[in-house]
């Protein structure tokens, strides 16, 4: 009975490795359907891809084919845009010239004016001064007279001869001076 039992596994094992061995197969054949799916999925991807850019390649070649033509039909007008444009900067380069010197001479006229009211700012400013100064001589001169003219003629001195003295001492001043020699 031993080698009964023994056969009897030997034949379970046979078989349970068998349907081991036929398990894997099955698994290997789906992997394998699986493989060829993707490969034929691949290659019609690959295919589709393909398709698609000879068909981008034929309309790039259409459209420059299109264009070429186009710009040798409407050379004429295109020279004639570029002459118009030329004269339009032309006149818009004149007309920026202009404005740029307006504006520069706007900006000078701005500068004298504004030294010519520092000018006039100044010459006040001098016009106070002599105003004054002016002011200060008059009251000089009037002290002079009320105190001056009387306290020489209670001394005894001649008026007569200070005016001729101080004439003389005028005259000699303005011989010495640079502006009356030649």
């Amino acid at each position: 009975m031993d080698l009964l039992d023994d056969h009897i596994h030997a034949g379970v094992n046979y078989f349970a490795t068998t349907q081991e061995i036929v398990r894997e197969w099955q698994a290997m054949g789906e992997d394998t359907l699986e493989f060829e799916a993707t490969k034929k999925d691949f290659k019609l991807a690959k295919e589709i891809q393909f398709n698609a850019d000879r068909q981008k390649e034929w309309e790039v070649v259409c459209e420059r084919t299109i264009r070429e033509l186009k710009a040798a039909h409407d050379e004429a007008a295109r020279d004639e845009i570029v002459r118009l444009k030329g004269e339009k900067t032309k006149e818009s380069d004149e007309h920026e010239h202009m404005v740029v010197a307006y504006q520069k001479r706007e900006a000078e006229s701005e500068l004298r004016i504004v030294a010519l009211e520092k000018v006039v700012e100044e010459k006040t400013t001098q016009d106070k001064a002599l105003e004054i100064i002016a002011e200060e001589i008059s009251t000089d001169c009037k002290w002079l007279l009320a105190h001056g003219v009387p306290l020489l003629t209670r001394k005894g001195i001649d008026v007569d001869t200070l005016m001729k003295a101080l004439e003389d001492e005028d005259a000699e001043a303005s011989d010495a001076s640079p502006s009356h020699q030649v």
